[in-house]
């Protein structure tokens, strides 16, 4: 290459080898609960959900995964099921992508708290960490807990996309974990929304973060 030669500048996101693709992606919408009741500890989608994993589901039509891992919570099974069943894929679950273990604020005590604006819980979300819900999972082990899972799936599928079907809060703390950011909750995870992670021995290259489209664009705001 001669000194007249014009070279495009340069990106991080062209080099392959041996690289795992991660769509992070959250669950659809979940039903609407009445905390403490049996369906609180595990809702479904709501109607609402199943239509964003639909459209997940189209707008991801064309893209290849080699394989669909999930939580094994309802929401986020069923939000993985038609990217799953469009390849002849099973869905393969791990208890380990769930959400963070919320202690006293479990079964719908959390919604109830956030909508009724419980000075307890606004003074918890102010703080940006998992920490200080009364027995609750500490922030520190829902990072290594869901890393630990990711991280594994990454190093077994490398040269390989896959979809992991998710929580709001895993895929936050994940995030967090990998760049080294201290808050936990530091980041909008919208329902179906994809951040798309490139993993490799050189470590991690964020493509997207919460990308939305398929329900609306994020910076218009609808």
């Amino acid at each position: 290459m001669d000194s007249t030669t014009a070279i495009p500048q340069p990106t991080l996101a062209s080099d392959l080898d041996d690289t795992c693709e991660l769509l992070l992606i959250r669950h659809g919408r979940s039903a609407d609960v009445v905390p403490g009741s049996p369906e609180s500890a595990d809702p479904p989608l709501h109607v609402d959900g199943v239509a964003q994993a639909a459209a997940l589901d189209e707008r991801l039509a064309g893209k290849a995964i080699h394989a669909v891992y999930a939580s094994h919570l309802a929401r986020a099974v069923q939000t993985a099921a038609p990217l799953a069943d469009r390849r002849g894929l099973d869905v393969v679950q791990f208890p380990d992508l769930e959400e963070i273990r919320l202690g006293d604020w479990s079964n719908g005590e959390f919604r109830r708290r956030a909508a009724v604006r419980d000075p307890e819980w606004i003074a918890w979300s102010r703080t940006g960490l998992w920490d200080g819900i009364p027995g609750g999972e500490p922030d520190a082990s829902f990072r290594t807990r869901v890393a630990g899972v990711i991280e594994q799936l990454a190093l077994d599928h490398r040269n390989q996309t896959i979809a992991v079907v998710a929580h709001g809060g895993s895929i936050g703390a994940y995030l967090a974990h990998v760049l080294g950011v201290h808050r936990s909750l530091w980041m909008t995870v919208e329902n179906t929304s994809i951040t798309l992670v490139r993993v490799s021995e050189h470590g991690h290259v964020v493509i997207t973060a919460n990308d939305c489209h398929h329900l609306y664009d994020p910076v218009l705001g609808h």
